[in-house]
């Protein structure tokens, strides 16, 4: 229904004639109208700016493909009635003939398909040929692109069969713009979208128990997929591990996910990848993301792949023309929701066809459609009207999409060309729509997302039929981490703890290069400069380099050496590495976490410092982002395995700076000049203070930062924690009685307890050097060492790429 009342909107509106205007071309439909009056009848008005600052931008990855638009867009619960019988029959009609094309193949020849339709795409693996699913179920997830045309009515203009994107985008913007319009959302009765993504997580779950009672998993090309942040998110909400090719091996006859606690079976592969990736034996070798050897146990049955893996053959616009025939071969029914008007060039009559209308037609390749195509690309014609047709191309008719609203900056409403993207998935023996999508708006400054509502509020939810789980193993379980994710906390808080050692040392390093004169100057710099050197922060020639010209250098050049951003070494490139490995362990973090590890690596990459008091504050501001990084890590993780590894790389990286400091300042005998420095070091100066109340003395400094069990920041304390976190990891037994790591951290404890700090201090040798304890240090450097690699060893060397940031 259009209501007769004007829309009160700014002059920037105007929808252009010949288009459908969603908002009814100045006839505000009813179903907009709650939407549209309740941000006009803001008391203040709401800017999208601070919509998107204050709630959507803070928890969304900034690597989102599209921005989110805080203006949902509703359709009329009649219209989303007819989308809905459409796309479920669509879809019924789309698994029938995945199945056929790999099974039966009743369809090619005279059963209606052309077999150089198949064929010849590079998209029909044929060594999934003859393949069949446990219940016939090839497609779990299929995504459509709807577009309205001028005429209003609706056309599918793409059909995604592969690895649908989108999907974890409609769930985050759903939860944004509920938290960001609570009332909107409220008054609007709109169907929430959680029991829909349970119950698909529900199904594939039961998939994977009846198969082999395995885990299911989410496998992800990683990082640097665009969409990354989408596996991320339905990780994070579902529970399940995020994995990538190499997190993954088959062992006879199953996959297994490679977990800290040795090989663990997997029932269902939800992939997030192209088929032709997915295993570099059977498919693509020079595929770094696949499996080896997973399509002979999906072949087999013994994995279950989401969707089937060669379902990308139906990624083909050429197939649309063949549909409607399809439809009553297949189902005997009438397709309902028509396609985009679609010619494949490998049939005599539609290559005359589009040769005659070439110039107003869009003529595309049949086998290879781009990842996300843009809105723009529906409306636009061929600019070319040269070249020969045949079977690898497909043409078809540009569509002039319909206009819908959303809010510039400034919170004014601007129209632009619109498209849908709809999702449904197979629950409880049947397919089911998901009650909203994805709509997308073209704009001067590139498309935004929207969150789809059905207006009415009478929209019935869904009822999946469900088998029980006969497992009695929780969805849930920290047991199943990955030995790639494992790696990557473990080096996570190694990096954490090194950084923050560099930033005071190289905080110290600009502090004495400003206030001491030249000739204590060039002494603590020296030792300073081979501190850094041994901590990997400079290389040995750059050390040398910056030790022969210190009483020349001015302040900017110090700066420029030390910050220089196109270095393998220094505070850029090891906070750079910080942030690959979170973004390696994205499932893992809270949104706070996350955004602080995105400020740190922000910060890295804008610092201009240009004397040593703006060093000195440029890293003083690092350490406080450092230092709240180490406060969620403590306060908000759950004590698990994730937890324990990035507890057991800070304390073991803790461990090695304090010996390293105590080794280079006062193993050679110039104490005196030095334990200040070593207690701002390590950061213990206020601890000493508290606790002596005098000049700092060496004896007292050693007992206090190696014997003081009661400071976080001594040796022993280090070790007592790595003792307490390695009782606690799996694999770390021995039937014969202790462990090997057991045996390594009780030892050292003992020395440590059994030292003495007066004697450390006082024994010196006719060289000038305290040879005891160098020993005790040295010990004990080797002893960290050792139990680095056993945790490696016993954790991580099964995965391809352990310690690579290293």
């Amino acid at each position: 229904m259009v209501s007769t009342a004007p829309l009160n909107k700014p002059a920037s509106y105007h929808a252009p004639s010949g288009v459908y205007d969603e908002l009814g071309h100045g006839q505000l439909p009813d179903h907009w109208r709650l939407l549209i009056e309740y941000f006009q009848n803001q008391p203040v008005p709401t800017s999208p700016e601070q919509l998107r600052r204050d709630v959507f931008i803070r928890d969304v990855d900034i690597e989102r493909p599209w921005p989110l638009d805080p203006l949902p867009f509703v359709l009329p619960l009649d219209e989303w009635q007819l989308l809905e019988r459409g796309l479920l029959q669509r879809a019924k009609l789309l698994n029938q003939l995945t199945a056929d094309l790999y099974d039966r193949r009743s369809l090619l020849g005279v059963g209606g398909l052309p077999p150089a339709l198949v064929f010849g795409n590079p998209r029909y693996l044929l060594p999934l040929s003859g393949y069949s699913t446990i219940d016939g179920q090839y497609l779990d997830l299929i995504g459509f692109d709807l577009g309205r045309s001028a005429d209003g009515r609706w056309r599918v203009l793409a059909d995604w069969t592969e690895a649908p994107e989108g999907f974890g985008m409609c769930l985050e913007n759903r939860v944004f713009t509920g938290r960001a319009l609570p009332e909107l959302f409220t008054l609007n009765q709109t169907q929430r979208l959680a029991d829909f993504y349970n119950g698909f997580a529900r199904e594939l779950h039961q998939k994977s128990e009846r198969i082999n009672n395995g885990i299911p998993v989410i496998l992800s090309p990683g990082p640097t997929h665009v969409n990354y942040f989408e596996h991320v998110y339905l990780g994070q909400y579902l529970g399940w591990p995020v994995v990538e090719g190499a997190d993954l091996t088959v062992r006879g006859t199953t996959v297994q996910m490679k977990t800290l606690e040795g090989l663990k079976p997997v029932g269902a592969v939800w992939r997030c990848m192209d088929s032709v990736l997915c295993d570099p034996l059977y498919l693509d070798p020079l595929s770094n993301d696949g499996v080896a050897g997973i399509v002979n146990i999906v072949r087999n049955k013994q994995t279950h792949a989401t969707n089937a893996i060669g379902s990308g053959v139906l990624e083909n616009d050429a197939f649309m023309s063949f549909l409607p025939g399809l439809c009553q071969r297949i189902l005997g029914e009438e397709l309902i929701l028509p396609s985009i008007a679609t010619w494949w060039c490998g049939q005599a009559d539609a290559q005359d066809f589009v040769a005659n209308q070439r110039n107003n037609l869009q003529v595309l390749s049949a086998f290879q459609r781009q990842p996300r195509t843009s809105v723009s690309d529906y409306q636009q014609a061929s600019l070319s009207a040269h070249g020969e047709l045949g079977y690898t191309q497909v043409a078809r008719e540009p569509i002039q999409l319909s206009h819908a609203p959303y809010f510039d900056n400034d919170g004014a409403i601007h129209n632009g060309p619109c498209i849908l993207r709809l999702f449904v998935g197979f629950i409880g023996g049947q397919y089911f729509l998901l009650p909203g999508g994805v709509a997308r708006v073209a704009t001067p400054q590139g498309e935004l997302s929207k969150d789809i509502w059905v207006s009415e509020g009478t929209l019935a939810p869904p009822v999946f039929v469900q088998q029980e789980s006969t497992s009695t193993q929780p969805m849930r379980s920290d047991r199943d981490l990955p030995s790639r994710t494992a790696d990557d906390l473990f080096w996570l808080g190694r990096y954490l703890e090194r950084s923050a050692g560099a930033v005071r040392t190289y905080r110290s390093l600009f502090l004495r290069v400003a206030e001491q004169d030249p000739e204590d100057q060039q002494l603590t710099v020296s030792t300073l400069l081979n501190l850094l050197t041994d901590l990997d922060m400079l290389s040995p020639a750059e050390s040398r380099q910056l030790l022969r010209r210190a009483p020349l250098l001015s302040d900017l050049e110090w700066s420029r050496i030390l910050f220089a951003q196109d270095g393998s070494d220094g505070i850029f490139s090891l906070q750079h590495r910080i942030y690959q490995l979170a973004q390696q362990v994205r499932e893992r973090l809270s949104g706070d976490a996350w955004r602080l590890f995105s400020a740190l690596s922000e910060s890295a990459g804008q610092a201009n410092v240009r004397n040593a008091a703006e060093a000195v504050s440029y890293l003083d501001r690092q350490n406080e982002r450092l230092s709240a990084l180490s406060g969620q890590i403590q306060e908000n993780m759950t004590r698990s395995y994730g937890w324990r590894l990035l507890q057991l790389g800070r304390c073991l990286e803790r461990g090695h700076f304090g010996l390293r400091v105590m080794r280079e300042l006062v193993a050679e005998g110039r104490a005196d000049t030095y334990l200040h420095l070593i207690l701002d070091l390590c950061d213990s100066a206020i601890t000493y203070r508290a606790r002596y109340q005098n000049i700092p003395t060496l004896g007292n400094t050693l007992h206090l930062l190696l014997l003081d069990e009661a400071n976080p920041r001594s040796t022993i304390y280090q070790v007592a924690q790595l003792r307490e976190v390695m009782e606690h990891m799996p694999l770390d037994v021995s039937g014969d009685g202790l462990s090997e790591s057991q045996r390594m951290l009780l030892s050292a404890y003992h020395e440590l307890t059994l030292s003495d700090p007066r004697k450390l201090a006082e024994v010196i040798s006719k060289s000038g050097n305290r040879t005891q304890l160098r020993r005790v240090l040295q010990r004990l450097e080797t002893t960290m060492t050792s139990l680095s690699q056993v945790v490696t060893e016993t954790y991580f060397a099964h995965t391809s790429n352990s310690g690579r940031l290293r």
